[in-house]
């Protein structure tokens, strides 16, 4: 969403107005054609000289095959082939197994959260959770009983990376802390902006400021509607961060920047072929040798062309006549074009660390095991990263309720090594049969890359096997 900087609170800081270009160019990939094609000049310039008529005629004709957006969620997905649990749940307070049934009063779970999060955080290189809690009356207070009473409980919600205005962190001792931060609030009624300030005494301090839709200057366009002071001493915001982050501040080189680039590289060339394609199908029609026939006004009149129409090549007085011949483009520059589409779509998938079996016929088995390896150690890296951002959400989730606990959470990891041509299930089979590892082990393994059901256990299968074997009636006593 464009942000209209018409008072200071709408204004970005350097770093985060640096990153406004890439996440409006993602944003719009990943909402579609529709989109992409709304944006007009941006992503399909104009030709020298093009009228707006012409310009209008061949952004009807583009074509979108976006492969950002299936890259973009074949990675996200990755994580969640397991719901995410908190580890050491005979330790857990029964608040938290509570709260991650419903982590965003909409009645989202914690998986669910998480992989709108995780989806955001490879497409914005950046994603933010807010810890927030419903607000009670300054200077009030409420016990844990009346606040279960009243359903009064922290809750979660995104924040997207184009709605933080501004970020300042602090460091306190060796650990680096937000110190201040400025997110902007949208809705279809009224836009807000929302600031919250930690002193060095570790108070949380927030204000809300509400847009005022009959304002006539920027001086009154926002108003503050509420304030006040936090019970917990952390601002109430943590970063689930995919880029390369730039030093302390929060510019980023975002891990699909170059997947982004390539994608409007084939939009405008898919688009170009689809002008060709059309011209190509009604060619030009050219007139050698004659004068074109004019009008009373001294203009070209205008000829028909198609079936039932005679075109004459009118002799001069010398006993020269011209000639009607089409002018159509060459298969050679339609066959080149596609190819480069083609070329380019095989890169952004490569690019997109999108699993390599579609492929596999042109790259060796090595190569290809190689490649997909590093698409699964980026993926695994971020599920670690959002590891980290759940436990420090879950951390002042806690705050808030008065539990001053550390809380540990599984993300699913397992499809690190997993290869997906299979090869890795024939060297566990070798290795039992070398009698290298264990039975216990093949099924762990096995359970682990989803051949077995999840349920499946190294006693029951025991149990199984046993009653299997045929037993002589004569022996039973």
């Amino acid at each position: 969403m464009v942000i209209k900087e018409t008072h200071p609170l709408l204004k970005r800081s350097a770093d985060i107005e640096s990153m406004v270009s890439y996440w409006e160019q993602v944003d719009t990939i990943v909402e579609g054609y529709e989109a992409i094609k709304k944006a007009s000049v941006i992503y399909l310039p104009k030709f020298p000289d093009e009228t707006d008529n012409d310009y209008n005629f061949r952004l009807e004709l583009t074509k979108f095959t976006n492969i950002y957006r299936d890259v973009l969620e074949c990675l996200a997905t990755k994580p969640f082939e397991e719901e995410i649990s908190l580890i050491g749940s005979e330790n857990v307070p029964l608040e938290a197994t509570e709260f991650i049934e419903d982590v965003d009063g909409a009645g989202n779970n914690l998986t669910m959260f998480s992989a709108l999060t995780f989806f955001n955080g490879i497409n914005d290189a950046v994603n933010w959770i807010f810890v927030d809690y419903p607000t009670i009356e300054p200077h009030a207070t409420i016990s844990v009983k009346e606040a279960k009473e009243k359903n009064l409980k922290p809750f979660w919600s995104h924040v997207l990376a184009v709605n933080v205005l501004e970020v300042r962190t602090a460091m306190v001792g060796s650990k680096e802390m937000l110190s201040y931060i400025r997110i902007f609030e949208p809705s279809d009624t009224q836009d807000h902006v929302r600031e919250f300030f930690r002193d060095e005494d570790g108070v949380v301090t927030w204000k809300l400021w509400v847009k005022n839709p009959d304002a006539t200057i920027p001086a009154q366009e926002f108003g503050l509607e509420n304030s006040g002071i936090l019970s917990i001493n952390i601002i109430p915001l943590v970063p689930f961060i995919t880029g390369r982050r730039n030093g302390r501040t929060f510019k980023f080189s975002p891990v699909m920047r170059d997947a982004a680039d390539l994608q409007i590289n084939l939009y405008r060339n898919e688009s170009g072929l689809e002008f060709i394609k059309t011209m190509a199908a009604y060619p030009m029609l050219a007139a050698n040798g004659m004068k074109p026939e004019k009008d009373a006004a001294g203009n070209n009149k205008k000829l028909a062309v198609g079936p039932k129409v005679v075109l004459y090549g009118v002799p001069d007085g010398n006993g020269n006549h011209g000639e009607w011949k089409y002018i159509e483009p060459t298969a050679n520059s339609l066959e080149f074009l596609q190819k480069s589409i083609d070329k380019t779509k095989q890169d952004l998938r490569e690019l997109g660390r999108q699993p390599l079996t579609a492929l596999s016929s042109q790259l060796t088995t090595v190569t290809t095991s190689i490649a997909a390896g590093k698409a699964k150690s980026a993926v695994t890296a971020w599920a670690l990263a959002l590891k980290d951002a759940l436990e420090n959400a879950m951390y002042i989730t806690m705050l808030y309720i008065k539990i001053d606990t550390k809380i540990e959470v599984n993300v699913y990891t397992g499809f690190d090594n997993v290869l997906d041509d299979g090869s890795d299930l024939e060297a566990l089979l070798k290795m039992r049969e070398n009698g290298d590892i264990s039975q216990e082990t093949i099924l762990e393994e096995f359970k682990r890359r989803k051949v077995l059901a999840p349920e499946s256990s190294f006693e029951r299968e025991t149990a199984r096997l046993l009653n299997d074997i045929p037993v002589d009636d004569q022996l039973i006593s």
